[in-house]
């Protein structure tokens, strides 16, 4: 019966089944598609085999009619699973397992090879004992690995292959629009995708200027990943910097000289025009948001600027205070928040106009809004999805260990405007900071918490090799030392760990590290974070003490902590003798007081790895910024691939591209744009708001 059939399950209710469906039909990947196709030449159908009673299927169709299935607590489907035990795969009566075929594999040089099998069994499906006797299923077994089976690098020692299950998303299927439905659920001039820094901006600017503004959130509450901020670069054009007349290149502030020299730094790679309009705004941003109730201040170095209220010496949640004002501004201004509730599709008309987007109200019935203006696109990047990664960025695909943006960053607004033909700007280019740590190697997620203690011990400045035994450079962020390089250092370093081979960098140390943590001294994010922090309870109680977040590394064995150099030598990955020798360099210079690298640690920071137990960690980017996005003009315009602007559709960073041009690694020239990463995200909600309302609301009156 057509309703049994995998296709039918898959498209109606069950949704993670498209690698099974995929082999069914014959179309899947060989390596996810054994299972699928033996049912498949049996004649073996869903129910077959999963027998729903009918208590299940009237449970079923009333939460399909009201929506309301179980849910995680990010709003996403819970996962109803199936152990494929005894019990279960005898159901259809396939299976006799009085007769089991046993396998023996041999895994060595992570390559996985059949040696034997016990007796003749069945797998009829892969040609039953024959095929274990003739080698087809030792050539399976071969074919299926490709480059997964090796969790350090591919086979040709240049691409990182991450753990696809430690993503929140792993799609780069562009989202279709919709048609215009007969009747809309909700009406507004404005329509915002996005509740954090930019969706902010964009829905309290155009308030201000007069629109009727809805704005959907898929999280709870408004803020999103800005609120982990630290600060807003700027290299000039804001008011408290023009106080200490401070300007960069040169004082009085020049958009147009700014622009030159953020073109030649970019290899003039982007667009002049958007960079000009960033340069010549980004300020006008700040000084907008600080008439909204934003209390600004400026930073020790005048490149960068955070709340008031915010202590400067570290960077734990500075931005808070900034997303709760323009929130609470967008409030008096009429804005209609809603939460919970995650943008799905575009509506487009028959012109090729976009007239307003579907969500899911509440994780559950879907709505129509219809903007009869403009809907903006702000809801961050793809961060946090795989697929998009290795598709657009490659680089941070291979050279980042983890994300510390935990909200959202999975895409789907720019899975939006290409399903709408957008265009693609700033391939290849993203942000990261240094000592992103391989949680995911480890079974562990993809995303986690910037201040959760492992993060901050993995940036101070230890001996750091690569699989060579290399010695590789350290970059340092206090700013009494260095000034402004400080600052860039959390980017120049996570470049550095990035791009050693196999896209991997480790950090070694002994039992009495925590001793030399004083000594380090490291600022801004690098900062270990201890109970009594200003603002500690910005932080989740679990990692209001960095020792916390440690042990979890060490019981997780990301951080591995072993008795002898040779057993972590071993369990890091390296050739036998690399990290012995290095240890053996390192400490040799720690005995004289004097480091004889070409770029040498200070004589404080030189203390011996001696002392068990011994203590390594491999470690790589920390991405928090795609770069890569929607071409957008100076307008903030959404521009499609025949090169016309898509009337309707705008967006902001870091949905759109564009800031940094392309092929980058850290977003230059101040960590991410010419206003850091979150102040472009500011800047560009409030070029959004403005444009959106000038060209398609009072332009049209």
């Amino acid at each position: 019966m057509w309703h049994n059939q995998p296709s039918f399950c898959n498209a109606i209710c069950h949704e993670p089944m498209d690698y099974y469906v995929d082999g069914y039909y014959g179309e899947g990947d060989a390596a996810h598609a054994q299972l699928a196709v033996a049912h498949q030449q049996e004649g073996v159908t869903c129910l077959q085999c999963h027998e729903a009673t009918l208590e299940a299927q009237v449970n079923e169709g009333t939460a399909w009619v009201s929506g309301a299935f179980e849910t995680n607590a990010d709003g996403s489907l819970a996962p109803q699973l199936i152990t494929a035990d005894k019990q279960q795969c005898a159901i259809a009566g396939c299976h006799d397992w009085n007769d089991v075929v046993a396998v023996t594999l041999l895994v060595d040089d992570n390559r996985i090879t059949c040696l034997e099998t016990a007796q003749d069994g069945e797998t009829q499906s892969v040609g039953g004992f024959e095929a274990v006797r003739d080698g087809t299923f030792a050539k399976m077994i071969e074919a299926a690995q490709g480059s997964d089976i090796d969790t350090v690098s591919g086979s040709d020692g240049t691409y990182r292959e991450h753990n696809a299950a430690a993503f929140p998303a792993n799609d780069a299927t562009p989202i279709a629009p919709r048609a215009v439905p007969e009747t809309w659920d909700y009406e507004c001039d404005v329509c915002v995708v996005g509740a954090g820094g930019g969706g902010l901006n964009a829905a309290a600017r155009a308030a201000e200027l007069g629109a009727d503004v809805i704005c959907v959130e898929a999280l709870g509450l408004h803020g999103g990943n800005a609120q982990s901020a630290g600060m807003c670069g700027i290299l000039g054009g804001y008011s408290g910097q023009n106080k200490k007349h401070f300007a960069f290149p040169g004082y009085p502030f020049d958009a147009q000289a700014l622009t030159d020299w953020a073109m030649d730094e970019y290899h003039y790679a982007a667009d002049p025009k958007l960079i000009y309009k960033i340069a010549s705004e980004g300020g006008k941003s700040l000084d907008w948001m600080a008439d909204c109730g934003v209390r600004w201040r400026l930073g020790e170095v005048p490149v960068y600027v955070a709340p008031k209220n915010a202590t400067l010496d570290h960077h734990m949640l500075k931005m808070k205070d900034a997303t709760d004002a323009m929130f609470a501004f967008g409030q008096r201004n009429g804005v209609r928040y809603k939460f919970q509730c995650p943008a799905t599709a575009l509506v487009r008309d028959d012109s090729g106009r976009i007239v307003g987007l579907v969500a899911r109200e509440d994780f559950g019935r879907e709505v129509y809004i219809h903007a009869k203006g403009a809907v903006i696109l702000t809801a961050g990047g793809f961060c946090n999805n795989k697929a998009l990664l290795e598709k657009y960025i490659p680089t941070a695909a291979m050279g980042c260990a983890s994300s510390y943006l935990v909200g959202g960053e999975t895409g789907e607004c720019f899975r939006m405007g290409l399903g709408a033909g957008a265009d693609v700007s700033g391939f290849n280019s993203s942000v990261s900071f240094d000592g992103g740590v391989d949680w995911q190697a480890e079974g562990g997620q993809w995303a986690r918490f910037l201040y959760d203690g492992m993060t901050q011990l993995s940036r101070q400045p230890w001996l750091t090799i690569d699989r060579c035994g290399n010695r590789l450079r350290y970059m340092d962020s206090r700013v009494a030392e260095d000034g402004a390089n400080a600052i860039y250092a959390l980017g120049d370093l996570a470049t550095i760990q990035m791009t050693p081979p196999g896209h991997r960098s480790y950090i070694i140390f002994d039992a009495d590290y925590e001793d030399h943590l004083a000594g380090f001294a490291q600022e801004h994010c690098r900062k270990l974070i201890t109970p009594d922090l200003e603002q500690i309870d910005k932080v989740p109680e679990h990692y209001r003490d960095w020792h916390h977040g440690v042990q979890d590394a060490i019981d997780a064995d990301v951080l591995k902590r072993r008795d002898t150099l040779e057993e972590l030598e071993a369990d890091l990955g390296f050739a036998p003798g690399v990290l012995t020798e290095a240890v053996a360099k390192w400490n040799e210079c720690c005995e004289r007081g004097e480091d004889d690298f070409m770029y040498p640690m200070p004589p404080e920071w030189l203390h011996t790895i001696v002392k068990p137990p011994f203590y390594g960690c491999r470690i790589g980017g920390n991405l928090y910024g795609t770069k890569a996005g929607l071409l957008i003009n100076d307008q903030m315009q959404v521009v499609g691939t025949n090169g016309l602007v898509i009337p309707g559709l705008y967006a902001g960073w870091h949905t759109a591209g564009g800031a940094c041009g392309e092929n980058s690694y850290i977003g230059d020239p101040i960590l991410g744009s010419l206003m850091g990463d979150v102040g472009l995200a500011f800047c560009g909600g409030y070029l959004c708001g403005t444009s959106a309302v000038e060209h398609e609301l009072q332009g049209a009156k």
